[in-house]
């Protein structure tokens, strides 16, 4: 289902700047990392890598000779993918799409996808956010982000033991997987249902709810525009986010996986991450909170969310890639 949709509070300043081109706003990250990283922009770094690179792989291991062409999960939510009104795309994704190509001395050139196996070799290259349990038979390659249901509070960066959640009441987007994971877990706790994320990120800053249970991007991308709310502890082990190359393309699952390990220690990834994540740890099985228990079964009448933001559309989630649990994200 679709929703009308709107960012509130100063994520609208953040995503709309991106839009624009321009990288100042409130509570935008790329300020912050500006000094760390020596880099005003992901589009500075990109061309200066992208100036130094030759082709590294060309037809018929490609599509189209010199450019990369790049399936995206459109109906996927704010911070991975956004489509503009004219057609553009933003996001997660498409930065680092930018970047993988850059390195590989390719240009870009994207189109949605809403079946990996179908579209790979036909239609794209490479399809970004794919995991391994929604890959469509492709071959993932080179993780650049990871998938989790995250916990966040009033406070800094951790990881929250079971017991400071028990008794405390927790905010979740009303029909979510965050909800249903929550319902059909043994924690002790309260359960406040919100229409959307902001609703309930600014509940917890009001002190109405003790933590919001969500999409841990989606979350990560909302509490940049608060100066007190941050990440404490994933319901879920996370899994890892990568490309979706078609399994039968080793010259190009090698040359992918080479120009994403290139990205991810290079520091361009971190500027992304901070672009859109507001400088997310990276998450991984040691930020899961542990002992939460969940009874087995499917999450029913849970809806795959998503996100629609001023001058921007998207659909539903078809579950090819990553994201199932992403934010609704309104004003």
């Amino acid at each position: 289902m679709t929703r009308n949709k709107t960012l509130g509070r100063c994520g609208v300043a953040l995503l709309s700047a991106v839009a624009a081109v321009s990288l100042a706003g409130c509570s935008n990250p790329v300020s912050a990392i500006q000094q760390t990283f020596g880099t005003p922009s992901v589009a500075e770094a990109r061309a200066k890598q992208a100036a130094s690179v030759s082709a590294q792989v060309s037809t018929p291991a490609i599509i189209k000779q010199g450019t990369l062409t790049v399936g995206l999960d459109t109906s996927s939510s704010a911070p991975m993918c956004v489509t503009s009104q004219d057609g553009t795309f933003q996001g997660y994704d498409v930065d680092m799409a930018y970047a993988i190509a850059d390195e590989m001395g390719l240009d870009v050139e994207f189109v949605s996808v809403t079946n990996v196996s179908q579209a790979l070799g036909q239609t794209c290259d490479v399809v970004m956010g794919a995991s391994a349990s929604g890959s469509g038979g492709a071959t993932v390659v080179g993780a650049y982000a990871e998938d989790a249901v995250g916990f966040f509070h009033k406070g800094g960066e951790q990881v929250a033991a079971k017991q400071d959640l028990v008794g405390k009441t927790i905010g979740v987007q009303d029909g979510s997987t965050s909800q249903q994971l929550l319902k059909r877990s043994d924690l002790e706790a309260r359960q406040e249902s919100f229409k959307n994320l902001n609703d309930a990120f600014d509940a917890l800053e009001q002190g109405i709810v003790d933590y919001v249970l969500c999409d841990a991007f989606s979350g990560a991308y909302l509490q940049s525009a608060y100066t007190d709310i941050a990440f404490c502890g994933s319901f879920d082990v996370p899994s890892a986010v990568g490309v979706g190359v078609a399994a039968t393309n080793t010259e190009l699952q090698t040359v992918v996986k080479t120009a994403v390990d290139k990205v991810t220690s290079g520091g361009v990834a971190q500027i992304v991450r901070a672009k859109w994540l507001g400088g997310l740890s990276q998450l991984s099985g040691s930020s899961q909170v542990s002992g939460i228990e969940v009874s087995a079964g499917t999450v029913e009448g849970a809806a795959s969310d998503t996100a629609e933001v001023e001058g921007g559309t998207s659909g539903v989630q078809d579950g090819s890639t990553a994201g199932a649990n992403a934010a609704d994200i309104a004003g």
